[in-house]
């Protein structure tokens, strides 16, 4: 099904056309924030690319964000999904936030339930308290149940406007033809290969000023140096040495992304989804699909139980096609088992570094604090 059009969305993907595919394609490539060096890369003028990428900034199609290597800081990711308890749904929310490690929390429904979707990042060597956490929510019954998912691996999808006809100014959803490719790429004699990035979790020798930069482009992944040197009250030259000798040099900084809101908001919804697949090669296969699609803004992995968490992106009139082809997927057997949910606007939440919980090469942990608050009632 195509998009009708509307004066809102044809002033929106009039600044769609394949030079920014192809400059999102090599931002995605190159891992970079430099436009100069992405100019060289995709063959085109510096001045053009400067142009087409601040017009789609500007609208708000490309969000840069910086990808971060945090077992390299100390910090251990984990994925968790929570069903919390009838009627408790806002006092889940406020005891999951209670953690000061958590990053994001999404509210999810479904057709019979909601779900909380969370990430945190848990100070090494605090994991057990973590879960001691969680459990006692569930022991006074504030959530019904979780899942957690230790060590995900997140995993840049590389968005693109594959599915956008630039000529016709038309976003043309091929959701047959996706599925048909995962069984191509199942069917091909070539071996199905993704980089994994399970990156060593020994910390880095780092200082504050690592961690209060790192924060900082977490919040603007094009934050200048001398906007940081403004802030740190330092100069420009140490910010370099900082960012280069320390956060580049130990692996911190994995490079940039970019986050594409592909069609206007006010026409579009967040799912999210979860799947559990027959076997490796069929969930790398699956990974492999979604480069250069619209839709998969997030993704989580992890390999071990053959599960993968996505946050979708679609416009409000292709909820059906995409949830047809899961359901081919399933017929197909390359999913064992699929659930999607939308996203409660209200309720899609980010949170950067707690860099006041970080202190002379320590991140604080205070369990004790945390369990007293989970148990304490809300008022």
């Amino acid at each position: 099904m195509d998009w009708r059009e509307c004066p809102t969305y044809r002033k929106y993907v009039k600044a769609i056309d394949d030079s920014c595919a192809k400059i999102v394609q090599v931002i995605n490539e190159v891992k970079s924030r430099n436009l100069s060096l992405i100019a060289r890369e995709a063959r085109m003028p510096p001045a053009l690319v400067h142009y087409y990428y601040d017009k789609l900034a500007r609208k708000g199609i490309v969000k840069l964000k910086v990808s971060i290597n945090f077992r390299k800081l100390g910090l251990t990711p984990v994925l968790v999904i929570v069903k919390p308890a009838y009627k408790l749904i806002n006092e889940a929310l406020e005891k999951l936030k209670i953690i000061d490690y958590w990053r994001s929390i999404a509210r999810c429904y479904s057709s019979n339930e909601v779900l909380y979707y969370c990430t945190y990042l848990i100070p090494l060597k605090n994991e057990r308290s973590f879960e001691a956490f969680m459990d006692q929510l569930k022991r006074i019954k504030i959530i019904d149940n979780f899942k957690i998912y230790w060590n995900p691996v997140e995993i840049c999808p590389k968005q693109n406007f594959q599915w956008f006809d630039s000529k016709e100014k038309l976003w043309k959803f091929n959701w047959n033809e996706w599925v048909d490719e995962i069984s191509k790429i199942l069917e091909s004699t070539k071996k199905v290969q993704l980089k994994r990035l399970e990156e060593e979790g020994i910390p880095a020798p780092l200082d504050d000023a690592d961690i209060f930069i790192v924060n900082k482009l977490e919040e603007d992944a094009e934050v200048t140096f001398k906007e940081l040197a403004s802030m740190l009250q330092v100069t420009p030259p140490t910010i370099r040495y900082h960012y280069y000798k320390h956060l580049i040099s130990y692996g911190i900084l994995r490079g940039y992304e970019v986050e594409l809101y592909p069609y206007p908001r006010q026409f579009s919804k967040n799912l999210m989804v979860s799947l559990r697949f027959n076997s490796g090669k069929s969930m790398l296969a699956f990974i492999k699909s979604l480069e250069r699609k619209p839709f998969p803004q997030k993704l989580y992995v992890h390999y071990g139980d053959l599960v993968a968490v996505m946050k979708v992106y679609l416009m409000i009139d292709q909820v059906e096609g995409f949830a047809s082809s899961l359901a081919r997927m399933s017929e197909k057997e390359i999913v064992a088992d699929y659930r999607w949910s939308i996203v409660d606007p209200s309720v899609d939440l980010d949170k950067t570094l707690p860099v006041n919980m970080y202190s002379k090469g320590i991140w604080k942990y205070p369990h004790d604090e945390y369990m007293r608050k989970a148990t304490r009632i809300i008022t």
